[in-house]
């Protein structure tokens, strides 16, 4: 174990407010030596609230103290005496979240990767647990003994004054194993107690949303990932540790777009990477970029590259006889196809599971001519050439690259020759099937044997046989099972390596019947979501499985100049389904990258002016609308109507519901007469078109009734309010996301006619609702915490209005952003409170931060505007 120094000692009557209780409970879990993770596992308390509790998002309830003296156990803390001073450190908690002097928020979040806001439900799911169970999988690790002896080092924590402690960057070929080495040192790490943290840089989004976690992890509080730069919140938290700790950075290949912030250089020390100035931490980096460039530092240098080489030929025929058994021939041939492989552990790791099923077989079950031996691989790579890749494909790539692709080629087709040999003669389309799906991994339901049974090559396919191919492929490498660690029972996922990916779908196979490959998708990805409502969230987890993919027919299309099959609409639909989904449950960032991909791809397949673009560029329109960007959005929504309206006819219902939205952004602008105008005109059309109980005509009612409330006519406002919400609640339930719409429009009817009791109850309802079908952070939800907090501000209950409103900044610059519309009205109504409880100079403070931002995002004569511009007026001194 390494030696270190206690944590710093926890002490419950330091606890005054919540950033006290959120500081001595991390202090207590340091002091444990327990991650939050550990913690979650040893109490049953779910992490999830374990989380906010170390991060300081919430305080355990009054419901929960039972619970939160298992944590108090689970951390160490036995006696009476100190779990009762721990108890009361929470009552004290709780009555200074609502009674702390605010501070002033200053976001200094813009849209840069490094100094982003953290990330919110914008994101895909993370673990930042090194996955050390996949060196399991394979062989043992050869080659590599000084350079993990070398890595070690940095495990003997606290370090020595003098000895410099530096980012150790490990660089090499796709496929040499660069991570592999990593997850060694990770799992030797966690033998010795290290805390180790492993985040994947292969995509620049789920990297954020890595060292969020992490950052959560550390103990950061809202309010420190809410003001200032995420990678010195992260930075600042490590270098204050004190116990032993390793970071790594894995498939970092494009290091100065993901590690660096723009306009710097990765050594440049103010990004994702810095030199590990305290005595405790260590830093490991993958990458396949080993340029002096990328990694020159300062003086002294605080990078250290380690090449990761190709496996020499004697380890290299090791890691072969292991994986292939004593019968695939002797030393000197496996010495001799290790040469000729390369030395690419990718390569060889492929070959040796190939030779091992080989060996299992009976010999009576072989063909006369099977690859069985050492000699024999070899004579079949000679001769292997005729399944070289299309060099259209390698046109470009870097010599090692190109060869390391050739090899892989090489080796998995010779795997899929023995699979064939075996009967599975649909593991090789079902690869290059694969293949064909975006870079990510794709969940087992989407293959459907039914479906590809009626398609060459799967022709008469069952779903066991499809299932045994699966399994098969698994068995020889060139898959992996990714399984859903919160469902034992789930299908789970099915990766390829990028280097397998790339090779397969650069086979001749794909290239010579794309047409087939892009029909098999295509059929596939509409069985998958033809159920799926996007907008309902009993749909989401399984649109978050499936909604990257869904662009995959549109890449197919591009990448192989080929026509689409059967109509337009019908390759589109998937992607236009999973743009709809994205926006609706609140993923705005993927949303719009999505949908401007979509609407580039679709508008050179067919035309931007097609039915179904059209329908893609109203969702791209939409999607600004909920981002907050409402006067890009109002001029794309007069752009698709003009279109709409010219190619469908102004009563078509695509038309209609462009109309719908383009009305309400008429009316966030405050052009309430141009937006009763298009509403009525819209409802008109609806009602004939679509009858008076269609869902989108009672939409139009609902916003009809919406805006009579924003006139003044409250009277007219709740009785069609309550007409809808009883067609919705017959209609959908009462959990639909629309009948909650309708309940939020209702409780602001009551709220308008001073029944602030009841909005009150309205809105608490309406909250916790939200909050169990939507999520807790989803818009609509913050929506209705928020106008609560308002409803409590204007009771003149000012503590419980400023737990509220500072509860729903945090959130809403965390998901939305602090210059989104609803964010700038979170703060504004924290300046008004601040008034109130004798702040003056601190709400002026805000609310001229607020009245700069809000011109600038909404204009000088937007109505939110112009309210900040008149609350400052109201706030001035006389002059």
């Amino acid at each position: 174990m390494p030696s270190a120094t206690p944590a710093m000692e926890p002490e419950p009557l330091r606890v005054v407010d919540r950033g006290d209780f959120t500081r001595e409970l991390g202090f207590l879990r340091d002091s444990a030596g327990l991650t939050v993770r550990d913690v979650a596992a040893r109490s049953g308390v779910p992490a999830s609230t374990l989380g906010g509790y170390f991060a300081g998002t919430h305080l355990p309830g009054r419901g929960a103290v039972e619970q939160f003296k298992k944590v108090l156990l689970t951390c160490g803390v036995t006696d009476r005496h100190a779990i009762g001073q721990w108890l009361l450190a929470l009552r004290r908690a709780r009555r200074g979240a609502v009674s702390a002097p605010p501070a002033v928020p200053a976001p200094a979040y813009t849209n840069d990767p490094a100094n982003a806001a953290p990330p919110g439900p914008d994101t895909v799911a993370v673990s930042t647990r090194a996955p050390t169970d996949r060196l399991a999988r394979q062989p043992d690790i050869r080659g590599r003994d000084a350079l993990l002896t070398v890595l070690a080092r940095t495990l003997r924590q606290p370090h020595p004054p003098e000895v410099p402690v530096h980012v150790h960057v490990l660089h090499g070929l796709g496929g040499c194993g660069k991570s592999t080495v990593a997850l060694a040192v990770a799992r030797q790490a966690e033998s010795l107690g290290v805390q180790v943290w492993w985040a994947s840089a292969s995509d620049p989004g789920v990297f954020l949303t890595s060292m969020h976690a992490i950052a959560v992890d550390l103990g950061a509080t809202p309010d420190q990932l809410r003001v200032g730069s995420l990678p010195d919140q992260v930075w600042r938290l490590l270098a204050g540790r004190t116990l032993p700790w390793l970071l790594v950075i894995d498939d970092a290949d494009d290091p100065r777009r993901t590690l660096s912030i723009p306009g710097a250089q990765v050594s440049d020390g103010n990004g994702w990477v810095r030199a590990v100035a305290a005595p405790y931490g260590a830093v490991i980096v993958t990458t396949r970029d080993g340029g002096t460039q990328t990694w020159s530092a300062g003086d002294p240098p605080w990078f250290i590259l380690h090449p990761v080489q190709m496996l020499n030929p004697d380890d290299g025929a090791l890691v072969l006889q292991e994986l292939a058994g004593p019968g695939a021939g002797s030393a000197a041939s496996a010495r001799r196809l290790s040469e000729r492989l390369g030395g690419l552990p990718l390569a060889l790791g492929i070959v040796g599971r190939y030779l091992g099923e080989t060996a299992a077989m009976p010999a009576g079950f072989t063909a006369a001519k099977e690859v069985r031996t050492f000699e024999d691989y070899l004579a079949a790579l000679d001769e292997g050439n005729r399944r070289r890749l299309l060099d259209d494909d390698l046109a470009g790539v870097g010599p090692a690259d190109r060869r390391n692709r050739e090899v892989v080629g090489l080796t998995w087709e010779l795997s899929l020759d023995l699979l064939a040999s075996r009967g599975a003669q649909h593991a090789r389309p079902l690869l290059r099937l694969l293949s064909c799906f975006r870079p990510a991994d794709v969940p087992l339901g989407l293959l459907r044997a039914d479906i590809m049974a009626r398609v060459a090559p799967f022709t008469g396919i069952t779903a066991r046989q499809l299932w045994r191919t699966v399994c098969d492929l698994i068995d020889i490498g060139l898959l992996d099972r990714q399984r859903d660690p919160a469902n034992d029972t789930a299908a789970g996922a099915l990766v390829l390596h990028p280097l397998v990916r790339d090779a397969s779908r650069g086979h001749h196979d794909v290239d010579g019947n794309p047409e087939t490959y892009l029909e098999l998708l295509v059929d596939l990805l509409h069985a998958a979501v033809r159920d799926l409502d996007p907008k309902h969230p009993s749909s989401w987890a399984t649109w978050s499985a499936v909604a990257e993919h869904c662009g995959a027919p549109l890449d197919l299309i591009h990448d192989r100049r080929i026509e689409p099959p059967g109509p337009a609409p019908y390759v589109l639909e998937p992607a236009l389904l999973a743009v709809r989904y994205l926006r609706a449950s609140g993923l705005l960032h993927r949303a719009e990258g999505q949908a401007r991909a979509l609407v580039t791809q679709g508008g050179a397949v067919v035309g931007r002016d097609h039915p179904t673009v059209l329908a893609l560029r109203h969702e791209l329109s939409r999607v600004l609308y909920d981002a907050g960007e409402y006067n890009q959005a109002k001029r794309e929504f007069h752009k698709v109507l003009e279109a709409q309206r010219r190619t469908l006819g102004p009563h078509h219902p695509d038309t209609m519901t462009t109309a719908h939205y383009l009305a309400r952004v008429l009316r966030d602008h405050g052009q309430l007469g141009d937006a009763e105008h298009l509403f009525q005109e819209v409802l008109a059309s609806r009602r004939q078109v679509l009858g008076d109980t269609h869902p989108d005509t009672l939409t139009s009612f609902n916003n009809v009734a919406d805006l009579a409330r924003g006139l003044g006519r409250l009277d007219d406002a709740e009785r069609l309010l309550s007409q809808v919400l009883e067609a919705r609640r017959r209609q959908l339930g009462d959990d639909h996301p629309a009948t909650l719409v309708t309940l939020y429009h209702l409780a602001m009817v009551s709220n308008d006619r001073g029944d602030l009791v009841a909005a009150e109850d309205q809105l608490r309802a309406l909250a916790t609702i939200g909050a169990r079908v939507l999520g807790a952070d989803h818009p609509r939800t913050l929506n209705a915490l928020q106008a609560l907090a308002d409803v409590r501000h204007a009771r003149a209950d000012l503590p419980e209005a400023m737990r509220l409103t500072r509860d729903v900044l945090d959130r809403r610059t965390r998901t939305i952003g602090p210059r989104h519309p609803a964010t700038l009205a979170s703060h504004r109504r924290l300046a008004l409170i601040q008034h109130d409880l004798g702040d003056v100079e601190g709400a002026r403070t805000t609310l001229h931060w607020v009245l700069a931002t809000s011109r600038h995002v909404l204009g000088h004569r937007h109505p939110a505007t112009a309210r900040v511009a008149a609350d400052l007026d109201r706030l001035e001194p006389a002059r």
